[in-house]
């Protein structure tokens, strides 16, 4: 994703550890961020907290991410990308968060890259030439998109109103996709004078939605409305506005009672590798692995016993 003049690209900035119980919520900033408590049966607010790019609401082992500019489409800027690299790269050992629901806040889910953030961001990666600070901007929000699929939770897109560009991408990225009939849908970048295909999406689309779809979306940069998302496979529902964020946690609370926290771990790897191209025998290879690894868990005596006993297990983890 091309930045719009030398004064695009920013530094990812530590982030500090928070225990996060049941029930809290939490907001990313470019800076270490900040945890406190909210009611697990409330529903997250349009613009949950004021000047920070993401909110973190942890419902247990669900979480629900708001990309959180909404007088901007949510839109990304330096310190949203910073959060959401942050934010990722903290999951891999966030044992308590199965199921992660992103959405935005307003009435956007993500407008791409900010065009009309200006130098006051200062520089991606300080210390060089412009050229190299916008290839530094442009591998790390391309890598954003490794992150998401690497993260061990399980990614469920809300997608509220227009996802394009890079908004259009994180929706790829995710597992499975659910919209409203404001969901819109394009990636623009042939428009701009650029390559049509970035941020993953040459590598995600085909394969959600087939070749010839995805090159009538890329050689055209046209917008692709929710019906039409709706009937190529690009959302697998779409459901009232107010019903979106109630829906996508139906989907994931199907997936925490069903599924043991390792098995869902497992099956996200095999079916990443087995989207990036393996043969049978290597992905029979790792689903022997994972049936062996999954079969020999306290949660796979539980399993057994709760289909005896008909009821839904009590997963430990363990």
């Amino acid at each position: 994703m091309m930045a719009n003049g030398p004064g695009a690209p920013g530094t990812p900035s530590p982030m500090r550890n928070v225990t996060r119980p049941p029930g809290s919520s939490t907001s990313y900033t470019a800076e270490p961020y900040t945890a406190s408590s909210s009611g697990s049966g409330a529903r997250p607010v349009e613009s949950p907290v004021m000047e920070t790019p993401l909110h973190f609401d942890s419902r247990g082992p669900i979480g629900i991410l708001t990309l959180n500019r909404p007088e901007r489409l949510n839109a990304i800027d330096h310190a949203m990308l910073r959060a959401l690299r942050a934010f990722f790269d903290a999951r891999h050992r966030d044992y308590g968060t199965r199921v992660i629901v992103i959405t935005g806040a307003g009435r956007g889910f993500c407008a791409g890259l900010d065009l009309k953030a200006g130098p006051e961001q200062g520089p991606w990666q300080p210390g060089v030439g412009p050229v190299q600070d916008s290839l530094a901007f442009q591998e790390d929000i391309a890598d954003l998109m490794v992150k998401m699929r690497d993260c061990p939770q399980a990614l469920i897109a809300a997608v509220n109103g227009p996802a394009t560009g890079g908004g259009l991408s994180i929706a790829l990225a995710s597992d499975m996709r659910i919209g409203t009939a404001n969901a819109r849908f394009a990636c623009s970048y042939l428009n701009l004078g650029l390559g049509g295909a970035d941020v993953g999406s040459s590598y995600f689309l085909p394969k959600i939605v087939g070749m010839a779809h995805a090159a009538d979306m890329l050689y055209s940069g046209r917008i692709v409305e929710a019906q039409e998302a709706l009937e190529m496979g690009l959302i697998t529902r779409i459901v009232e506005p107010d019903d979106l964020i109630p829906a996508a946690l139906a989907i994931a609370d199907g997936i925490v009672r069903r599924a043991s926290p390792l098995g869902l771990r497992l099956t996200k790897q095999v079916l990443n590798e087995t989207v990036n191209g393996i043969s049978l025998q290597t992905a029979l290879k790792l689903e022997n692995r994972n049936q062996i690894l999954a079969s020999q868990t306290q949660d796979a005596r539980e399993a057994r016993q709760a289909w005896f006993e008909k009821r839904d297990p009590a997963w430990r983890d363990a």
